[in-house]
């Protein structure tokens, strides 16, 4: 199953408020230009602002936390990651995570913003090489990354995420409805035990 981080019904309904409200400013500078009245115009834009604000954060606030099984890839547009297998590995503290990534368009292309960690009890592992995360793949292929932890025993309960949401920097995802780096917004991720069968020690 491939789950999209940007799904259409809250993209729809991001473009129909952004373009009232592009209507509605375009209208109110044709009316101050024209020194008319713009009271109500105006209070009718200040609405849809609050109204895109309240969707905004609705939207995120009632995602659900989406745990991808094996096989499922999360895609970003055209660039997508599934996880493929995990393995414990010398010393005891290492875990090794198989990643696929895919470019489902036509030119290269890699995500700058994609960050890659296993979330357990409430920390964040990084891993040790995350600028493979960031590979430039050709269009319309694949390829493997394996990504070294050093986590505990205790993480195999934990889940491994890869996101846009992570990056620490402010991307516009941060203001588009049901966008996972938006407020609130529940990540996506795949949770270990998931591949008890695939987890090698």
């Amino acid at each position: 199953m491939t789950i999209q981080e940007n799904p259409a019904g809250p993209q729809l309904l991001m473009l129909m408020l952004v373009g009232a409200s592009i209507i509605l400013g375009a209208w109110i500078a044709v009316r101050l230009v024209a020194r008319r009245p713009t009271g109500s115009l105006t209070a009718a834009l200040a609405g849809l602002l609050l109204l895109y604000a309240a969707a905004l954060v609705g939207v995120s606030a009632a995602s659900p936390a989406t745990a991808l099984k094996p096989g499922d890839v999360k895609c970003f547009d055209e660039w997508c990651a599934a996880m493929v297998s995990t393995r414990r590995a010398a010393p005891p503290d290492t875990l090794e995570v198989q990643v696929r990534l895919e470019n489902r368009g036509r030119g290269a292309q890699r995500s700058i913003l994609a960050r890659a960690f296993i979330e357990a009890g409430g920390r964040r592992f990084w891993p040790r090489n995350p600028e493979d995360l960031q590979v430039l793949i050709p269009g319309g292929s694949t390829v493997q990354v394996r990504f070294v932890f050093d986590v505990p025993a205790q993480a195999a309960s934990g889940r491994f995420v890869v996101t846009e949401a992570a990056s620490g920097e402010l991307t516009p995802g941060v203001i588009v409805i049901g966008d996972e780096s938006s407020p609130f917004h529940s990540i996506a991720g795949w949770p270990l035990g998931e591949f008890g069968g695939q987890l090698a020690t």
